[in-house]
């Protein structure tokens, strides 16, 4: 199952229409608001060089890269937080998803309308959060109410519980999104198990026209707004969708004329990974070499069981070369003469680029 990646915003910001980009899924992407009603959804290849090197060595007769699911909400509006624009459906769309890119307008176009009827990113952005934090802050008053009923039968736990709670609605209630907030463990499974949307890992997405790529300098205040925490990304994103209609040839030659530093889109799925913390590893069975993404510090038996079930429930060790190590030498029998083989067992924590075989029951 792929990691998911949604895209939010307001209507009429262009998030089809990097959906489309992306993945080629033909959202619909029309000039009027609520356009997208159900969420779209996309599968993106994530590019890859080590697994292009090693398919270009081990010579497999198939290759399968990673892939990140990206989600296209449909658009919020001020009010969402309370059913405004059938924003509390939209709502829980983003409570399904692991990371979050937001696309704001930086563009003009009195063609595509706005719901507000100006362009202004920044305040877009602070519509979309305050929303995000308002629903967070109805979904944690809930959770204490919860853990006071609890408070006769497990007195001592249910206050440090309420205690901990309340610190993170002081903390909403301030404005301050709850990725900014230092969460410990517990914390971090409220957040995972009531889908808080402030506390998702956030990138921006800077819809900008294709001959002003500072989006009339709004770029350089989405900056300053958020920090240097919140990356921020300029793109055309209609020259984008353009650009995946055309071939390798064609594409690079419009990138030169247009003068933009290469695909944006790239920057997009490789952002959306480190959002999501992922680490890459590899297996070849049966002459097929694969791709997997798992969150940085996953163990041998759950990344084995990002293939299949069966295989982390029947673990028995996984046998790992790093990714260099076969590159240089090119095969498994040079790896196992040179000591560069190693067989780890359940405690094992999968590093980036290992290429690994997995042994199970």
């Amino acid at each position: 199952m792929s990691l998911k990646l949604g895209i939010i915003g307001m209507p009429n910001v262009g998030k089809s229409t990097l959906l489309n980009a992306l993945t080629h899924a033909n959202a619909e992407a029309s000039n009027y608001p609520f356009c997208t009603i159900e969420k779209n959804v996309g599968v993106v290849a994530v590019d890859d060089p080590n697994l292009a090197a090693l398919a270009e060595v081990l010579e497999p007769k198939e290759v399968i890269p990673a892939t990140i699911e990206f989600v296209d909400i449909a658009g919020l509006v001020r009010g969402a937080s309370k059913g405004e624009g059938l924003g509390n459906k939209f709502l829980g769309h983003i409570r399904d998803v692991d990371a979050v890119a937001h696309v704001v307008r930086c563009f003009s176009d009195e063609n595509v309308a706005h719901v507000d009827g100006r362009v202004d990113p920044v305040a877009d952005l602070e519509i979309v959060d305050t929303e995000l934090l308002l629903a967070d802050l109805e979904a944690l008053e809930k959770l204490r109410e919860k853990t006071n009923r609890l408070a006769k039968s497990e007195p001592k736990e249910a206050q440090g519980d309420s205690e901990r709670i309340g610190h993170l609605i002081e903390a909403v209630k301030r404005g301050v999104p709850l990725r900014l907030v230092s969460l410990g463990e517990e914390e971090q499974r409220w957040a995972h198990e009531f889908g808080l949307l402030s506390a998702k890992p956030l990138m921006i997405v800077a819809n900008v026209d294709e001959d002003d790529l500072t989006g009339g300098g709004w770029v350089e205040k989405l900056h300053q707004q958020l920090g240097e925490d919140i990356p921020v990304f300029a793109t055309p994103v209609k020259i984008e969708e353009e650009l995946g209609e055309l071939s390798p040839e064609e594409r690079e030659s419009f990138i030169r004329d247009l003068g933009l530093k290469g695909a944006g889109l790239h920057r997009v799925v490789q952002m959306g990974r480190k959002l999501l913390g992922l680490i890459a590893f590899y297996t070849i069975a049966h002459e097929k070499l694969q791709a997997w993404l798992i969150p940085g510090g996953t163990t041998a038996p759950k990344a084995a069981g990002k293939i299949h079930s069966d295989m982390e429930r029947g673990f028995i060790r996984m046998e790992t070369m790093s990714v260099s190590d076969l590159l240089e030498h090119r095969t498994r029998a040079a790896l196992q003469k040179l000591g560069l083989m190693r067989v780890e067992g359940h405690d094992y924590v999968v590093q980036e680029g290992d290429v690994c075989q997995i042994l199970f029951n």
